[in-house]
């Protein structure tokens, strides 16, 4: 009997150190993001932007394409990041009534002059996709595209 308690307390172990610890502040969700999220920003970038920002300083580093990125704001539940001139990341944290992490949403919202454009994409604590949305009405492009003309 004891051996097979043994062996279930092992079994046990070794599944709860194959499942995903799930990041429940927003320091923890922002370093355990996959880079295809943020895909001008390593995982090395999100980190250097957090500890300056934790220094006191401004949390700016440079992207894969060497533009600035920089942390505009955070707090538990929120994050604003700008990884280029024109483009900046937002992400939220939903939670359950007990304080778990429901979801995390990432919205890109880009800006060119009075034009902006967002899509928002939510995933599951363990970075699953579960949805998209894109800004209701007149996109950025067709707006962008309106008026063109084409040489023929």
């Amino acid at each position: 009997m004891k051996h097979v308690i043994s062996f279930l307390c092992i079994v046990s172990l070794i599944l709860c150190a194959r499942m995903p610890a799930q990041a429940q502040t927003m320091k923890e969700v922002w370093t355990s993001m996959p880079d295809s999220v943020m895909t001008l920003l390593t995982r090395n970038n999100r980190l250097d932007c957090l500890d300056y920002w934790e220094a006191g300083q401004e949390g700016r580093v440079t992207n894969r394409l060497d533009g600035e990125v920089k942390i505009l704001f955070l707090s538990d539940d929120s994050l604003s990041v700008s990884d280029t001139g024109v483009s900046r990341y937002e992400v939220r944290l939903e939670r359950k009534s007990g304080g778990a992490l429901r979801n995390i949403t990432v919205r890109r919202v880009v800006t060119s002059g009075n034009l902006t454009d967002w899509t928002e994409r939510v995933y599951s604590p363990e970075w699953r996709l579960m949805h998209t949305r894109k800004k209701a009405g007149d996109t950025f492009e067709k707006e962008l595209l309106k008026g063109t003309r084409y040489i023929e």
